[in-house]
């Protein structure tokens, strides 16, 4: 049986025949019609570049933005109020003058108000914005000494002194 089978296959195939051959003539066909592609395969040679000369041609073309309103560069963009940070000015004659003194003890310090109106503390021979040297804190002044000139401090109170 299994031989009449395989006869049986091979006469099958025979009707398939005449399709297996048209089927192999055509890729023979294609074969011989197709073509080498034409590629260029090589690699292009590179360019160099020079960033001078094409600088130099476009100069002409670049073109700059005119601000219309002086208002961007006169506030600061990087503080919250748009200020500048102030501007070193030339002290005045009397620079700060003398709000309080406190003694804790041993320790006395003078609460003074500059020309800018910042209030700050200093301890006896602490040197101020003006080159004074603080030599005493007293009760209601303070002596500054800078070489050999002496400047004395006294609290301003809103009480009259007694004429004596």
């Amino acid at each position: 049986m299994k031989i009449t089978e395989k006869i049986n296959e091979l006469k099958n195939i025979r009707h398939y025949v005449a399709d297996i051959l048209i089927l192999t003539i055509f890729c023979f066909l294609g074969f011989i019609f197709s073509e080498k592609p034409h590629l260029n395969l090589s690699l292009p040679q590179k360019k160099t570049f020079y960033p001078e000369k094409k600088l130099e041609e476009n100069e002409n073309d670049i073109k700059r933005h005119k601000l219309e309103t002086k208002a961007i560069m006169e506030r600061n963009l990087f503080t919250v109020d748009g200020r500048y940070g102030e501007k070193i000015q030339m002290p005045p004659e009397n620079p700060y003058s003398l709000v309080a003194v406190v003694i804790s003890g041993k320790e006395k310090r003078a609460i003074l108000k500059d020309f800018t109106g910042e209030i700050f503390t200093a301890k006896e021979k602490e040197k101020m914005i003006d080159g004074y040297i603080i030599e005493k804190i007293d009760k209601n002044s303070v002596i500054l000494k800078r070489g050999k000139q002496k400047k004395e401090l006294k609290i301003l109170s809103s009480k009259r002194k007694e004429i004596k």
